[in-house]
């Protein structure tokens, strides 16, 4: 009880928050590495934070997700498949986008936010199916700070396809994060390379000497006014596409220059950086 100069009344109680005394101290959540009390804030360009996947025959394609992984994190999940069109068993109750490249292998991709394990049936694993097993290869993207309230409605914002190439362009980046997946076909391939400006990320393996279908992944913020160089192969591929997905982030209305964009980010006399 304490007396608030009248009468004695009963007293509220409060709870140390980190930095003050509070009455309602906020609901804390574990996210897998840390306590938190809201999803991290989306910034303008979301950041790569790990990837996982591998090539296989199998007719289920099943994938936990990185270890790194924390609540509200972005999710981009693709499988291609030689023979068969691949089907999204888990997480459920997310739009998957499938194409039919034109050498007859099929590619399918889902984006999600990770809201841990509900609606990941099987723990915190990705499921696909490819019926009739077959070729195919999985891989799943993870960034962190992305908008999930402005997930674009397919995830395949440009797929540019070619054949008996050594080297590709790179497709136009789309904004915020651009995620650049270059699928190739071929059983010689041992590496790419990305032009400057993209970062490449996670390489998914197969086996040298094996016909198989291998994704190469690099990002690079911004949108930019003109397109990159090539992709280099250190073989010739019979078929190859290039994949661009985008990771949606919170544009905050600022002016934008895009190192090494000779076009749209030219400093004039009259320009200043802060």
């Amino acid at each position: 009880m304490v007396w608030n100069g009248n009468a004695w009344v009963e007293s509220t109680p409060r709870t140390w928050d980190g930095s003050k005394w509070v009455s309602q101290p906020p609901v804390k959540i574990w996210d897998g590495q840390a306590w938190m009390t809201k999803y991290p804030a989306p910034v303008m360009y979301p950041n790569y934070v790990t990837a996982n996947g591998a090539a296989n025959t199998g007719e289920y394609r099943t994938y936990k997700l990185p270890a790194d992984v924390r609540l509200g994190d972005f999710v981009v999940s693709i499988c291609a498949a030689r023979d068969a069109i691949p089907e999204l068993l888990n997480p459920t109750g997310n739009l998957t986008a499938t194409q039919q490249l034109t050498s007859g292998a099929w590619v399918s991709c889902v984006m999600w936010r990770y809201d841990g394990e509900l609606g990941l049936r099987n723990g915190d694993s990705v499921r696909w199916r490819v019926p009739g097993a077959g070729d195919s290869t999985v891989a799943n993207y993870v960034y962190r700070n992305a908008d999930a309230l402005h997930i674009p409605i397919t995830p395949f914002h440009e797929i540019k396809e070619y054949k008996d190439a050594y080297e590709v362009p790179l497709n136009s980046p789309a904004g915020n994060t651009s995620l650049f997946i270059v699928l190739t076909e071929a059983k010689n391939l041992t590496n790419i390379r990305f032009p400057e400006g993209v970062i490449s990320r996670k390489k998914i393996d197969g086996t040298f000497g094996e016909h198989q279908i291998l994704f190469h992944a690099g990002d690079t913020p911004g949108s930019g006014a003109q397109g990159f160089g090539k992709v280099l192969f250190d073989t010739t591929v019979p078929a190859a596409a290039v994949i661009t997905v985008k990771v949606p982030g919170m544009d905050d209305g600022k002016p934008v220059w895009i190192l090494g964009d000779q076009t749209a980010s030219v400093l004039g006399k009259t320009t200043y950086l802060q």
